[in-house]
């Protein structure tokens, strides 16, 4: 079914609710998936991924195997550590903590480890420099906290992965995931256009504007009652949106752009609370989910019912939900 998902999109990223959600088993399964593609896959990741043992949590990780003539970006201090034999084929000067990143094509299949960038418009120049040397489609694994990469600049469309790892509270994997998927999803703005080159711009339905570079959102706001529209250059973050709450600034009939998904860092309980006071949250650009993964097991002892989660998780988000394990959906 991934294959499926991802086959109109020439970039996909993986991005995932915390560490040991599945983001390599569903990189594998990918991989695998592509074995028989009529194209060549290219793979990269921001940090370090394949190795057997997280560094940082000591935890088992699944390896990563590719096939022949699989095109990867990564650190050239990692190549020791992959199996295939490789021809280099372009190097950059990306650096890494492990070396400036090379593109290598697998002559053979195996084992490799992936070391990226990690600024996105270096993600954004490799996928480019990826496609001219013959990439049909990239693929770039994220990291725990990275979810810049779901940019629609970054990559066409994106897997978000989630799962007992999370939370030992089912209620709160579900809660959380919905919360991630429902701001991925939000819908571009039909006022906006262009990006915005102040931190705030208002303005009202007959195109009356005014910008603000350093006053808090909550003091521009009760400035500028009449302009309901405001885009939001940058993170919009729950101690940005805090103050609106505490000194109750009306937001009946208020719209809050953000450049893209990847901007809004909000919980659950802030996006309620912006929504019960009639606040719009939307997107200058739109992110494509295409699926939510989970991942039953936890890399901490916790296990949840796989049909459970599964089930449950497919009542909470409106796009596919993929068991890769049990490889049911």
């Amino acid at each position: 079914m991934l294959f499926e998902l991802v086959t109109p999109y020439k970039s996909i990223s993986i991005i995932g609710m915390c560490k040991n959600a599945g983001k390599t088993t569903v990189l594998n399964e990918l991989i695998a998936a592509h074995r028989d593609f009529d194209g060549i896959l290219a793979l990269t990741s921001i940090g370090r991924d394949g190795e057997s043992t997280d560094v940082v949590t000591s935890t088992h990780k699944p390896n990563i195997y590719v096939y022949e003539n699989t095109l990867v970006a990564t650190a050239s201090g990692l190549l020791k550590h992959c199996d295939i034999t490789s021809e280099v084929v372009a190097t950059t000067d990306m650096g890494t903590p492990f070396g400036d990143v090379a593109v290598v094509r697998a002559k053979s299949d195996g084992y490799i480890q992936i070391g990226g960038p990690s600024m996105s418009q270096q993600l954004i120049d490799l996928n480019s420099e990826l496609m001219s040397i013959g990439a049909t489609r990239v693929i770039i694994d994220g990291a725990i906290s990275r979810k810049s990469l779901c940019a629609p600049s970054v990559t066409e469309a994106t897997i978000l992965c989630t799962g007992a790892s999370y939370s030992s509270s089912i209620d709160k994997v579900i809660e959380d995931t919905k919360n991630s998927a429902e701001l991925l999803m939000l819908d571009e703005t039909d006022f906006w256009a262009g990006e915005p080159t102040e931190r705030l711009t208002f303005c009202d339905d007959e195109g009356n504007v005014a910008t603000y570079e350093s006053t808090p959102l909550h003091e521009a706001i009760k400035a500028n009652p009449e302009k309901k529209h405001i885009m939001h250059r940058g993170a919009v973050t729950d101690s940005i949106l805090k103050p609106l709450f505490m000194s109750a600034t009306p937001l009946q009939g208020v719209e809050i752009c953000a450049q893209d998904a990847s901007k809004l860092l909000i919980s659950a309980k802030t996006r309620d609370k912006l929504l019960l006071r009639g606040c719009r949250l939307s997107v200058l650009n739109k992110t494509v989910l295409l699926a939510v993964t989970v991942n039953p097991i936890s890399a901490y002892g916790t296990h949840f019912d796989p049909v459970e989660l599964r089930v449950r998780m497919k009542e909470a988000v409106d796009v596919p939900v993929i068991d890769v394990r049990s490889e049911n959906d």
